[in-house]
C-alpha cells in the first residue's frame, strides 16, 4: 500500500507541483526580462538627456570663462606687451587646468603670444571661428583638427576690446579633446551606462575614449541618428545600445552636436542570464526535494495516526500515553494536540473535581444544592450534616422540605429559597441562640436550575465588630472630654465664687446672684447632657423634627476647647431660614462630631473649620470644610469601608457608623477633596417644611 501510495503521490506531484512551477518560471522569466529591458533602456534616457544638460552647462561655463579673460585689463591694454600678456595667460591656465593653452590673435589672424605652445607670428585667419570673432561675437568653434598642435581640440573664441571699445585682439583658450572627453564621461552616474561620445548631425564622431574614431568615420547613420534623436534606443552593428540627445543651442554655440550614452548590450542582459540562471536552479533543486519526499511522504501520513488510535486506546483504559507526537503536518498536529488538550482536560476536571469536593467537605460553612424545580438535594457537606443532623446519604436526592430537622426548618421559615440575595437567620440550638448569614446563588450551569445556599455562622464577627464601634465611640467620647472638663470648670469656679462670697458676707444670695448660679448650673446640666447624647446616639432611635442650626451649634460648643487648643479658627454659615429636618437628633449629632474631629485631625497645623446649612429641592444641605490635608480619588472611594482608615490608631468605623446613620436618615453624604486643598462633606437630609416657613421661603 505504501508503494502505492507513492506512485499516486509522485504522478500528483508532477501534475500539480512540476508544471505549474515551470509555467509560473516561463511567465516570470518573460516579464522580469521585459522589465529589465525597458529598465535599462529607461536608464539610458536618462542618462543621456542628464549628460546633455550637463555638457550644455559646461560649455556656457567655459564660454564664460573666455569672456571673463576677455575683460583682463592687461588684455585690454593696446599697449601691454607679450611678456605682460604671456604672465596673465599663464595665471589664467594655472587656475583653469583644464584648458591646454590660451592664444592671443592679433586681428588680422597673427598669434601674438600664448601660454605653454609658442606658436607666434602664426597665421590662423583661415579658421572657421575667425570670421564671427572679427565681427564681435564670442564663439564655441567646431570640434577640428589643429594643423598647428596636431591633435583635434575645442576651442572657444572671444573678441578683445579696449576702453574705446575698439577690438584690439583676440582670445583663443583651447581643450585636446582627450580632455573634453574625460569630463563628459564624468558626468556618467550609472555604471551600467558604458560611455558617453559627442557626434556632429552627419553622426561622424567628434568625441569618443578612442581617440582613433574622433573625425574619421560616422558612428551612427542618417536614419539611426533621427531614431535615436526622437527617444529610441537604437542598437549598432558592434553590440552596443545608444540613447542620443540633441545639446540645447546658446548664444555662442550654434552648432548642431550630438550626445551619446552607449553600453554593450551583452553587459545589460547579464541580469538577464543570472535570472535565468536561478530560474533554473531553484526549479531543479525543488523538483529534487520533492522526488525525495514522496517516497517517504505516507509514512509520514500513517504514522501519526497510528500513534493516535494508541492514545485512543489508553485513555480509554483509564491510562495516559506519555509518547510524544511524532507528525509534521498541521492537520495531524491539531487532531493530536487537540486529543492531548482534551485528555489533560479530563483529568484536570477529575482533580478539580477531587479537590473542590474536598474543600467543601473541610469547609466550616454549611454548603448544599438542590434542583429548584424538583427540590431535590444535590449537595450537602459535612458541615451542613453537623449543623442540621443529617447525614449526606439521606440528604441527598430527597426533597428539601423532606429533610426532618428542626434547625433546617427554622431556617426554612426566615428565609425564601426562591430569591437570590444574602439574609440572615437566627438558629436555636441546644439552648444558645446563633446569628446565620445565609447566601443563595444560583449554580454556574446552562439551564441554572439548581440553587446553591451557603450558612457560614456571623455571631463572633458581629459581636466584634460591636465592640470595636462601642470602643469607637468611647474613643470619640475620650478626645471630648478633656475639652468637656475647661467647659465645666468656668460655671463651677463661678458658682464656687458667689458662695465663698456669701459666706464670708454672713448675708444671704441677692436674686441676681441666685439667677446667675441657678443659670451656670443649668450650663453644666447641658454640657453633661451633651456629652451623654453623643456617647450614645441610639439612646433615642425615634426622628422628629429638629433644628439642625441648633445641633451645629451644640456640636461647636462641645468641640470648641479642642478647636482653640490646636489652633483651629471656626465659622458658622447658618442659613437663618433652614427649615426643621426629620432626623434623630442624637444620631445627627453624632454624625457632626465625628465629621468635625476627623477635620480637626486633618489640620494638625492649624487651620479653619467651617460649617454651612443650605435649603435646596426640598432637602436640607450641610456641609462641613476644613483646609486639611485632602484626600487622593483612591482614598475617597473607600471612605465608609469598615475597617478602612489611615490612622495610625483609628478602626475605620467612625465614617461607616455616619454613612450608616445618614442612610438611616433617608439622607445621602458625599465628599469633594483634594490633596493639600482640604475636604468638603456634605449631608443631604429630609426636610420638614411647614406652610408658616414655605410661605416665608417665597
Amino acid at each position: 500500500m505504501k508503494r502505492r501510495l507513492s506512485h499516486q503521490l509522485f504522478i500528483f506531484m508532477l501534475l500539480v507541483s512540476v508544471l505549474p512551477m515551470l509555467l509560473i518560471a516561463v511567465i516570470g522569466y518573460t516579464s522580469q526580462k521585459e522589465e529589465l529591458t525597458r529598465q535599462v533602456e529607461r536608464e539610458l534616457r536618462q542618462q543621456s538627456s542628464q549628460i546633455t544638460a550637463e555638457t550644455a552647462r559646461y560649455l556656457e561655463d567655459r564660454l564664460a570663462d573666455t569672456r571673463y579673460l576677455a575683460e583682463n585689463d592687461v588684455l585690454r591694454n593696446p599697449f601691454s606687451t607679450a611678456t605682460e600678456m604671456r604672465e596673465q595667460l599663464n595665471q589664467f591656465l594655472d587656475v583653469h587646468t583644464r584648458y591646454d593653452d590660451v592664444f592671443i590673435i592679433h586681428p588680422r589672424g597673427i598669434v601674438l603670444t600664448d601660454g605653454r605652445s609658442g606658436l607666434y607670428g602664426q597665421d590662423v585667419s583661415g579658421r572657421p571661428w575667425f570670421q564671427q570673432v572679427l565681427a564681435g561675437s564670442a564663439q564655441v568653434s567646431s570640434i577640428y583638427r589643429s594643423p598647428l598642435l596636431d591633435e583635434v581640440v575645442l576651442a572657444f573664441a572671444a573678441p578683445v576690446y579696449d576702453e574705446d571699445n575698439e577690438l584690439v585682439r583676440m582670445l583663443l583658450p583651447i581643450f585636446t579633446i582627450q580632455n573634453f572627453q574625460e569630463d563628459i564621461s564624468g558626468f556618467i552616474q550609472s555604471s551600467d551606462a558604458g560611455y558617453a561620445m559627442l557626434m556632429d548631425s552627419g553622426g561622424e564622431l567628434l568625441s569618443h575614449p578612442d581617440e582613433s574614431l574622433v573625425l574619421e568615420e560616422a558612428y551612427l547613420d542618417d536614419d539611426m541618428l533621427s531614431a535615436a534623436s526622437e527617444g529610441a534606443i537604437v542598437s549598432t552593428d558592434s553590440g552596443e545600445l545608444v540613447s542620443v540627445a540633441e545639446i540645447d543651442s546658446f548664444p555662442g554655440f550654434e552648432q548642431s552636436w550630438y550626445l551619446g550614452v552607449a553600453a554593450d548590450e551583452q553587459v545589460l542582459q547579464t541580469p538577464l542570464m543570472n535570472l535565468m540562471i536561478s530560474y533554473v536552479a531553484g526549479f531543479g533543486f525543488v523538483l529534487g526535494l520533492l522526488i525525495i519526499a514522496v517516497y517517504w511522504l505516507a509514512e509520514r501520513l500513517t504514522n501519526p495516526v497510528r500513534q493516535l488510535v494508541r492514545k485512543s486506546r489508553a485513555l480509554a483504559s483509564g491510562e495516559r500515553e506519555e509518547e510524544a507526537f511524532h507528525g509534521h503536518y498541521r492537520e495531524m498536529m491539531e487532531l493530536n494536540r487537540s486529543f492531548d488538550a482534551m485528555a489533560t482536560k479530563l483529568q484536570e476536571r477529575e482533580a478539580f473535581h477531587r479537590r473542590s469536593t474536598l474543600a467543601l467537605e473541610s469547609s466550616d460553612n454549611g454548603v448544599f444544592a438542590f434542583d429548584r424545580k424538583t427540590g431535590a438535594i444535590t449537595l450537602w457537606n459535612r458541615t451542613s450534616a453537623f449543623m442540621f443532623g443529617v447525614p449526606a446519604e439521606e440528604a441527598v436526592s430527597i426533597d428539601a422540605l423532606m429533610v426532618h430537622s428542626s434547625a433546617f426548618r427554622q431556617m426554612s421559615d426566615q428565609i425564601s429559597f426562591n430569591s437570590v440575595s444574602e439574609q440572615q437567620v437566627t438558629l436555636q440550638a441546644e439552648g444558645e441562640t446563633r446569628i446565620h448569614s445565609v447566601l443563595t446563588a444560583p449554580l454556574p450551569t446552562k439551564e441554572q436550575e439548581e440553587l446553591l445556599v451557603m450558612c457560614y455562622d456571623v455571631t463572633d464577627r458581629q459581636t466584634a465588630e460591636q465592640e470595636m464601634i462601642r470602643s469607637e465611640k468611647l474613643k470619640v467620647v475620650a478626645q471630648m472630654a478633656a475639652g468637656f472638663a475647661h467647659e465645666v470648670r468656668n460655671p463651677l469656679t463661678t458658682i464656687r465664687g458667689f458662695i465663698q462670697l456669701n459666706h464670708q458676707n454672713r448675708t444671704l444670695m441677692s436674686d441676681a446672684s441666685y439667677q446667675l448660679v441657678i443659670d451656670e448650673i443649668d450650663r453644666v446640666n447641658t454640657i453633661i447632657h451633651e456629652l451623654l447624647d453623643t456617647a450614645d446616639p441610639d439612646a433615642d432611635s425615634a426622628r422628629r423634627i429638629t433644628d439642625v442650626n441648633q445641633v451645629i451649634r451644640d456640636v461647636i460648643t462641645l468641640q470648641e476647647s479642642q478647636l482653640r487648643s490646636k489652633g483651629i479658627s471656626w465659622q458658622l454659615m447658618l442659613d437663618p431660614k433652614l427649615p426643621e429636618a426629620h432626623v434623630n437628633r442624637n444620631k445627627l449629632k453624632q454624625v457632626l462630631v465625628n465629621l468635625v474631629q476627623n477635620a480637626v485631625e486633618a489640620m494638625p497645623d492649624g487651620g479653619e473649620l467651617r460649617m454651612m446649612t443650605d435649603w435646596e429641592d426640598g432637602a436640607m444641605l450641610v456641609g462641613i470644610e476644613d483646609t486639611g490635608i485632602g484626600m487622593e480619588q483612591p482614598v475617597i472611594d473607600r471612605l465608609g469601608t469598615p475597617f478602612f482608615t489611615r490612622k495610625a490608631t483609628g478602626t475605620g468605623l467612625g465614617l461607616t457608623m455616619s454613612f450608616r446613620y445618614v442612610e438611616e436618615m433617608n439622607g445621602h453624604m458625599s465628599i469633594m477633596s483634594r490633596p493639600g486643598e482640604g475636604s468638603l462633606f456634605t449631608l443631604r437630609l429630609p426636610a420638614a417644611v411647614s406652610e408658616r416657613h414655605a410661605a416665608l421661603s417665597e
